[in-house]
Parts: C-alpha cells; structure tokens; sequence
C-alpha cells in the first residue's frame, strides 16, 4: 500500500531544522528522505558532525494534528520504557510555532515490506522480549489504546457489505464481546505491531520496534496477536497462503484470547474503513479495507476454532 509522499526533510521551516540541530548539541551535515508510514510529515536519517547517524520524524499540527499528538505523545513514552526494551531512545523533541519534531536513537537493520520467516522469527522474539516487562506505571490500560473493536456490532447496525460479512459478522461479533476483560493485563504492549514499524537485522536475528505512540499496559500476548493479523495483511514473500498459515501457526502458540483479537482487528479495521474518511491521507482507508479482506480466511478459520470455547452472549 502506498500512503500520501511524506514532505521532505529539507521543506520543513529552517527555525525547526535548527532548533533540531541545537538540541542534538552538533551540526546537521547531511541527510536522507525516508518513506513509508501513516504520515505526511518528513522522516529523515540525520548525518551529524560529531559522527552519529540519527532517525528524525517531524510534522505540522496544521497538516495532520493527529500525527502531532502522535509524536508528543510517543516523545513522553520512549522516556518511560525500560532501558532493556527493544526500542530506540529519545534524543530531542522539539516544537516550533504547529511543527514538532522528534530525534531517536537510529535502529539497526533495515525495515521490510514484506514477512519473511526469518523476520517472524526476529520480530517474535523482540516483542517477548519488550512483553517481558512490566508496564511503566506511566503508561495507560491497553483498553484506552484499543479503537473500534465494536466493529463487527456496528457493521450489523448499518449494515454488511457482502455476503461474507452477512454470513461471518454475527459470530464474530460474539467473539470479540467483553474485549476489555480479555485484553487487560500489566504487561508492557507495544500495540501498533506492522512491519513497517521495525527493524531487522538478519544476521544477528535481531529486531528493533519503532514508533511507541499507542504503548500500554495490557495482555502480554497482544502485539504477537498483532503481529499475526499483520503477517496476513501486509504479506508474506512467499505469497499469501504462507502469510495465513505462519500466522495461523503463530497464533497456536498462544492463548485463544489472541485468536479473538485478531478478529476484532478485521472488525476494527472494516468499520473505520466504512465510517472514518481520511481527508488528508484517504489511502488509509484503502489500506484499512484491504486488511480486513486480506483476514477474511483467517477469521472465518478461527472463528471455528473457537466456536466451542466462547459462550453465546450479546456483544458489548
């Protein structure tokens, strides 16, 4: 999928370039346009004089305000994360006039556009790695980082599309109920798991995560379950029928309740899909819509599987 272009580093306002500059306590002497995620703001691979290399992200709250908050509030975050996490490190956060601008450590690696089974591998052992940790006490439930996961409610209400959903969404809906019991826990969640916010190293087997903004406290299995859905959604290299069965393989390895928050993400993503235009990147939508087709044959597979294990009840 591919969103609106990301502004370039060198057309954000010179006083935010400098003010960087001046927090990181050196001269910016080069740098890289970098691409890819859900903003139109710049991201770049900052050049220092004193040697390092650097990761910079940056946006005007007049552009996109909800990628403003996003920064601030993953500014607040990668402070709080334990120093053992597999996450970079806050360097500077700046804020001139509507732009912030937030400077990490640079991740080793490289980000993939596509699984490979050698990334699954890196990438599961980094989230049990930042899962093994309790969450900072800083950090919010998971419940108040989880949207729409009513989706499969609310697709009944308005109304299914197809003949999919009109077969599926009832069950489904049975299956996500009461989301808030099952996903609470005090482990510390990443929970935005895509492939696009890590890095990986394959040769050390070795996986960074990027991007803490949605960061909680919750159910240590959530961002593997993530990590699934995103196996299906983004794909495999081997095509789509490996991206379902390594997802589905990796889901047998934890507890049926990661089976269920993976429906609810098909859920979620068919209902912001349907009723969340996006003015300023409308491809989000698209993306979105593509996620919760892409899913259809792992959801309608588990929602057999746990047709037995999750009583009837009405959906909250």
């Amino acid at each position: 999928m591919t969103f609106t272009p990301r502004a370039a580093w060198a057309d954000t306002p010179e006083p935010v370039r400098t003010a960087v500059a001046e927090a990181l306590g050196t001269p910016i002497v080069g740098h890289t346009d970098l691409h890819g995620g859900m903003s139109p703001g710049p991201a770049a691979a900052l050049r220092l004089a004193d040697g390092r290399q650097i990761f910079v992200k940056a946006v005007s709250a007049e552009v996109r305000a909800h990628n403003h908050r996003m920064i601030l509030q993953e500014s607040a975050i990668l402070d709080a994360l334990p120093t053992s996490a597999p996450a970079p490190r806050r360097l500077a956060t700046v804020e001139h006039g509507p732009w912030i601008a937030l400077a990490i450590t640079w991740a080793p690696g490289t980000t993939e556009t596509s699984w490979t089974d050698a990334s699954i591998s890196a990438v599961a052992r980094a989230c049990r790695t930042a899962n093994g940790h309790h969450a900072p006490d800083a950090l919010p439930p998971v419940a108040e980082r989880i949207f729409d996961f009513d989706g499969w409610t609310r697709l009944l209400e308005i109304g299914t599309g197809d003949a999919w959903e009109t077969a599926h969404a009832g069950q489904a809906a049975e299956v996500v109920a009461g989301w808030k019991a099952w996903t609470a826990g005090d482990a510390l969640v990443h929970r935005d798991l895509r492939l696009d916010n890590t890095t990986v190293d394959t040769k050390a087997g070795s996986a960074v995560l990027l991007d803490w903004a949605y960061a909680s406290a919750g159910a240590p299995w959530i961002d593997l379950a993530q990590m699934a859905a995103d196996i299906v959604g983004t794909g495999h290299a081997l095509g789509q029928q490996a991206a379902t069965d390594r997802a589905y393989r990796l889901l047998q390895t934890l507890p049926p309740a990661a089976s269920r928050f993976v429906v609810g993400l098909a859920g979620m993503w068919c209902i912001r899909a349907a009723t969340i235009p996006d003015t300023v990147m409308p491809s989000i939508s698209t993306w979105r819509r593509a996620r919760s087709a892409a899913l259809r044959p792992l959801v309608t597979h588990l929602i057999a599987d746990l047709r037995d294990s999750i009583p009837a009840t009405h959906p909250s």
